[in-house]
């Protein structure tokens, strides 16, 4: 199978990862698929590939990037270059299974816009090429991006019958790839038969050849002409601004001046580089030459034994002369030979620093000529804007100057005004600063005239936090104070703190843990708990809106932290009047010690209560059952008061849908802080009412506490 001068597609693996051993299966032509690869390139269809000799020590690491569909490309090689030969180490018995070799440089990547496959819509990023057809049941649209889905260019559709739609296996799966045809450049049209021309100057026989005019002028220099003339087309009205005539501009206020030469970058040929000196070429001296170099014998000046063959060795270029002479008789001739010149590679160029390299090119001397008039006109601008801002400055000051009389006395009027507004500022500083030392000294009378005892509270200025902040601030707090903290108890403590009036009771087994537990509640918040005893006295003034706790003193304007102990429950007697606020039951861990509480930022009351009281979801029967049916349990014993009952209800409808264990658990919470206060001190009396709660483990904790 002989793929010389042709694009290949194939789906190249490593077989062998140890050794790296590359090999490539061909699957396609840009005719079509290619058949069982097996009968051209037995045992199993695959060409071994080698590392060419100029790639030794990046084969694998390229061959391993490539891995998957890529190509060979054999088109700009020429005959004698043959990359696929036959494998010299071929030997199926040692392992060996690839009778083919490739070698490495033939084998390359797939460019983006050389192959597509036409994928079904949604299943781009399994692509296998860069830019891919969508199809959409008979609809095939592209080019579009593999990456993003973005259009390359503009998009077009595909007939579904297309010959340049082909079906490839590749490890089993039936795929389609899209493969354009590349159009052949037209042929030139046919030229006429050369005519009898008169013989050709030494200086112009190196021109390139042009059809022949019908009079005796050189036609080629006059067509040549005439193009560049026709190009070189006046610009448009708004192409040169320069040129326009000068209208009204904001600049009209510059006063006129008289015309100064101009004073900028001078303008001057640029020196030409001279082309290298061509020898004249003479079609009749060359042809001479040439007969008398082959005619003539010259002998070897090396002694040579009289065993030696002698060969005859052609001269390249000579033989490339002579085939140019014989072609260049005819039309045809003329243009093979210039299409096999052209083919080769860099060869443009080449004829393109020949060409532009000439003295006597017309297109070069116009296009030189053109763009000194484009020079010359960029540093006239240049010249027009330095004249410019040289006398900006100049025309600033006399614009500032022709202010009139009304807006300079609006701008005096203006600062009077400032001037009466600062005065005014610096009476009420003055009189603020006075009204503050009153306020101290009246604060510090105030705080003499009270007892040892008494104190005089402001409260701090909270900020807003949400609740998850809040419940995160409490729950932080009392694990460093060393308490058993369980998922829920910072939202229903929070929750409680929000809905009492004023008056909060923390109890455990020891008076200290109470008052430990009050002091973490107050810093989580940001505030402190002002220990002042059963028989003191507080005056709290206006100020801020964050809370102030007092323990151990009754306010109703601000909360009461209250500390009692479970065994001082014991002494309460059935007729001993119960508070009717909530009391929170703490436990100390055993298996963490007490640390230093984080510091946080005062919060305000406000923000706690929106925050915890947001969520008020309606009571369901089966709730407002449970709870009918404590309260006429507890009725012969010790009623329940309405109040507690009214909080018992709303801490139910703020938390039965954000605690874990939903309204169960918020039931049970409800019972321990609001009715187990009023139960406790009740005895033997308790065991009518337990079989109640046993679906409540924390007021039944309480209870037994």
């Amino acid at each position: 199978m002989n793929f010389q001068g042709q694009v290949v597609l194939v789906y190249l693996e490593e077989d062998n990862i140890a050794k790296a051993y590359f090999r490539i299966r061909p699957l396609m032509t840009q005719e079509g698929p290619i058949g069982e690869t097996k009968d051209a390139f037995p045992d199993d269809g695959f060409l071994r590939i080698v590392p060419d000799r100029n790639e030794q020590h990046t084969f694998k690491e390229r061959m391993r990037g490539m891995c998957g569909l890529c190509m060979i490309d054999l088109r700009n090689l020429p005959p004698e270059a043959n990359k696929i030969r036959t494998n010299k180490n071929y030997s199926p018995t040692r392992g060996e299974t690839n009778q083919y070799i490739i070698y490495s440089d033939a084998v390359r990547a797939l460019p983006d816009d050389l192959l597509f496959q036409v994928v079904p819509d949604g299943a781009l990023p399994t692509a296998s090429t860069a830019q891919v057809y969508i199809r959409n049941g008979a609809n095939i649209q592209g080019p579009f991006l593999r990456e993003n889905g973005q259009a390359v260019g503009e998009t077009a559709p595909l007939q579904p019958d297309s010959p340049e739609i082909h079906a490839v296996t590749v490890n089993g799966q039936d795929l389609l790839f899209y493969w354009p045809r590349c159009e052949a450049p037209a042929a030139p049209q046919a030229e006429e038969a050369p005519k009898e021309e008169a013989p050709v100057p030494a200086a112009e026989a190196d021109q390139p050849d042009a059809p022949a005019a019908a009079d005796s002028q050189p036609a080629p220099e006059q067509s040549a002409y005439d193009a560049i003339q026709a190009l070189n087309v006046a610009p448009s009205a708004t192409a040169n601004r320069l040129r326009e005539p000068a209208g009204r501009t904001p600049m009209d206020f510059i006063p006129e001046q008289p015309q100064r030469p101009l004073s900028g970058t001078r303008l001057y040929q640029t020196p030409q580089k001279q082309p290298p000196v061509r020898r004249a070429h003479n079609a009749l001296m060359e042809t001479v030459e040439r007969e008398r170099y082959v005619g003539r014998y010259e002998a070897p000046s090396a002694t040579l034994c009289p065993s030696v063959e002698l060969k005859e060795v052609h001269n390249p270029a000579d033989s490339l002369k002579r085939a140019l002479s014989s072609m260049w008789q005819t039309q045809e001739g003329k243009r093979q030979a210039v299409d096999v010149v052209l083919a080769h590679s860099g060869m443009r160029v080449m004829l393109a620093k020949v060409v532009s390299q000439e003295a006597n090119d017309l297109t070069v001397a116009a296009m030189h000529s053109q763009l000194q008039e484009l020079e010359a006109e960029r540093l006239m601008t240049l010249m027009q804007l330095d004249d410019v801002k040289k006398n900006l400055a100049a025309a600033r000051e006399e614009a500032l100057g022709k202010l009139t009389a009304s807006e300079q006395k609006k701008l005096d009027e203006i600062k009077a005004q400032e001037a009466a507004a600062q005065a005014n500022l610096d009476a009420l500083t003055g009189k603020l600063d006075s009204i503050r030392q009153e306020a101290e000294a009246h604060l510090a009378a105030l705080q003499g005239d009270l007892a040892a005892d008494q104190r005089c509270i402001i409260p701090q200025n909270g900020q807003d936090a949400d609740k998850a902040e809040l419940i995160r601030r409490v729950d932080a707090a009392l694990k460093a104070a060393g308490f058993a903290v369980e998922e829920g108890d910072a939202e229903a403590l929070l929750t409680a703190f929000a809905l009492c009036e004023n008056e909060l009771s923390f109890y455990a087994d020891a008076a200290e843990d109470a008052h430990a537990a009050i002091q973490a509640f107050a810093g989580a918040l940001g505030v402190e708990a002002q220990d002042r005893g059963p028989a003191a006295e507080a005056v709290i003034l206006p100020g801020g809106n964050a809370p102030v706790m007092l323990v151990g003193y009754q306010c109703k304007t601000h909360p009461l932290l209250t500390a009692c102990l479970h065994t001082g429950a014991q002494d309460r007697k059935e007729g001993l009047c119960v508070p009717s606020f909530p009391e929170v039951p703490f436990y100390p861990s055993l298996d963490a010690l007490p640390k230093k509480a984080p510091i946080c930022a005062p919060v305000s009351k406000a923000a706690i209560e929106r925050e915890m009281t947001a969520a008020n979801a309606p009571l369901s029967d089966s709730t407002q059952a449970v709870i009918l049916a404590l309260r006429r349990a507890m009725a012969d014993k010790r009623a329940l008061p309405l109040q507690a009952v009214s909080q018992m209800c709303r801490f139910i409808a703020c938390t039965q849908d954000s605690l874990k264990g939903g309204v169960a658990e918020a039931i049970d919470r409800a019972v321990c802080l609001y009715a187990v206060p009023y139960m406790i001190g009740l005895g033997k009396q308790l065991d009518e009412i337990k079989p109640l709660m046993a679906a409540m483990p924390r007021a039944l904790k309480a209870l037994n506490a």
